[in-house]
């Protein structure tokens, strides 16, 4: 009698959570723990898809066709809104984010949000000036994102580049080496960017020394709270 009632208030309790749709690369072992941790205790739940990390662009933009797929079968569960929790979109630039959340609105009429244009609109808001960068990759990688940022209006200056090549591999960084790249990256800024959702940027505290950090995965969740009308939560 007890396992049943205990199994009659779980499933009562995930029929009144609000669901959130998470959209991730195939290769990140980051995403849905940190998102896990951000939810605990709130009435939402998040239903995951993955999307194929060495077949999800064609040229310079993404090929919507994976992504539609993948939004189709998180409406299947009654998300309320959707994100795609990746950095990849800030190194392609901006726009191919816009027109990926236009085409799956359009395809199944919920709101999606990303982590790429959710952090430049939380930069902007919050006035950074200057920011300092981390990213899993080499100095080429820092170079493009600090490019594709400089073009939205946000100045990177200094940068710490772990030298992961292998996507799969920056889920195995300490988050004591990570906290030491984000003071590396600190100096002359406002705050510090980790720019990679499979970097456990999620279990450093929310500054450093002073200086704020800024995680990619938790920027793209809070986004997805906003859209789905739990700001704040």
């Amino acid at each position: 009698m007890t396992d049943l009632m205990e199994e009659a208030t779980l499933a009562a309790d995930l029929g009144a959570a609000l669901a959130l749709g998470v959209i991730l690369p195939s290769s990140n072992r980051v995403v849905e723990r940190a998102t896990e941790a951000r939810l605990a205790g709130l009435p939402a739940a998040a239903c995951y898809a993955r999307v194929p990390y060495g077949a999800m662009l064609k040229g310079e933009s993404y090929d919507e066709s994976v992504f539609l797929a993948a939004a189709d079968l998180l409406a299947e569960a009654g998300v309320a809104a959707l994100c795609w929790n990746a950095t990849r979109g800030a190194a392609l630039g901006f726009a191919p984010d816009e027109h990926l959340c236009a085409a799956v609105t359009c395809r199944i009429g919920l709101p999606m949000v990303t982590t790429a244009l959710a952090a430049r609109e939380r930069i902007r808001r919050a006035g950074h000036r200057r920011l300092g960068l981390v990213v899993q990759g080499g100095p080429d990688e820092a170079d493009l994102v600090r490019a594709r940022f400089a073009r939205a209006g946000i100045a990177i200056g200094s940068a710490a580049a772990l030298g992961i090549t292998e996507n799969r591999l920056a889920a195995a960084v300490t988050p004591s080496r990570l906290a030491l790249a984000a003071r590396e990256a600190a100096t002359g800024a406002g705050a510090v960017l980790i720019w990679s959702t499979n970097l456990p940027g999620w279990r450093l505290p929310p500054a450093l020394d002073g200086v704020p950090l800024l995680d990619a995965t938790t920027i793209g969740t809070e986004a997805l709270l906003d859209a789905a009308g739990l700001p704040g939560a």
